[in-house]
């Protein structure tokens, strides 16, 4: 039987994964006639191959022997351009929802505030810091650092923070305390300190785009997030707790992460200000 890739849209089952990204029958048209050199409309197998590695779909040479084989109709060794981008119309019509899928991710993440107090496994936390790191950064520097911090640390943290409150409110201090320690997950972002200059800037803005990696992780494995930066985390106290060295490294943030109360879906979606239309600028 032919491989899951070659299969018709209707016959696939959600569990399989596609390798086909990037959906254009304009490029697809593009490389198969960069391929096919002579202009003849047709290709044969070691071009097909070609093409597919082209347009960034990963198939082993059976795949694409199995698929020369299910577009070669006529058996006559050679795939003409119109089977092959009707092969391939089919196929984007198969992943739709999957790269709509991700397209919702990256719109729907939204910002938690309230978290149950179940911890979140380790897997889920490990899958979030592979895709932190996964972030671009400017000449490779891998600037990070992430410090996931346990009950102790943050019995501390939450101390200091309700030390500095309870000058003006001790009762808003205690309860800002107590829910500090009820938070789950704890994650501290820091990112290296170096020239001071252009490189500096890149590293921040990298780690910044690690952490955005992080919480879009979290967020499909069900778990909420909270970027933090407020006044108790600049200071040099919550450095010496968190064994940050200053000299060295600059805090960019301070994750909080859990299963969100109620569950993500009961998070209400906040207007945007600006639309596409509003941020976008065409020069000619």
């Amino acid at each position: 039987s032919l491989p899951i890739l070659f299969l018709a849209p209707s016959l696939i089952r959600h569990r399989h994964r596609l390798p086909l990204r990037v959906v254009s029958t304009d490029h697809a048209t593009e490389v198969f006639r960069l391929i096919d050199t002579d202009a003849s409309g047709n290709i044969c197998n070691t071009e097909l191959k070609e093409v597919l590695e082209r347009l960034d779909i990963n198939a082993s040479t059976d795949d694409v022997a199995a698929l020369f084989k299910f577009l070669d109709k006529d058996g006559d060794g050679e795939v003409i351009e119109a089977e092959f981008l009707d092969w391939y119309q089919e196929m984007a019509s198969a992943v739709e929802s999957e790269t709509n899928a991700v397209r919702r991710t990256l719109i729907g993440r939204r910002t938690v505030n309230n978290f149950d107090r179940t911890p979140v496994p380790e897997d889920v936390l490990y899958n979030a810091i592979e895709a932190a790191i996964s972030a671009p950064n400017h000449k490779m520097t891998e600037p990070w650092r992430f410090i996931t911090l346990g009950k102790d640390t943050i019995s501390k943290i939450a101390e200091l923070n309700a030390s500095e409150i309870a000058k003006k409110n001790p009762e808003k201090a205690l309860k800002k305390k107590e829910r500090w320690e009820a938070i789950p997950g704890w994650c501290v972002i820091t990112s290296k300190k170096s020239d001071g200059g252009i490189q500096e800037e890149e590293d921040f803005a990298a780690t910044c785009c690690a952490i955005q990696n992080f919480s879009l992780s979290m967020w499909t494995d069900g778990v909420g997030t909270k970027w933090t930066s407020g006044p108790v985390t600049r200071t040099k106290e919550f450095a010496d707790i968190c064994g940050i060295n200053l000299d060295d490294e600059k805090f960019v943030g301070c994750l909080w992460y859990g299963f969100a109360s109620g569950g993500l879906g009961s998070l209400k979606t906040p207007p945007r200000k600006l639309s596409v239309d509003d941020v976008l600028s065409s020069l000619p």
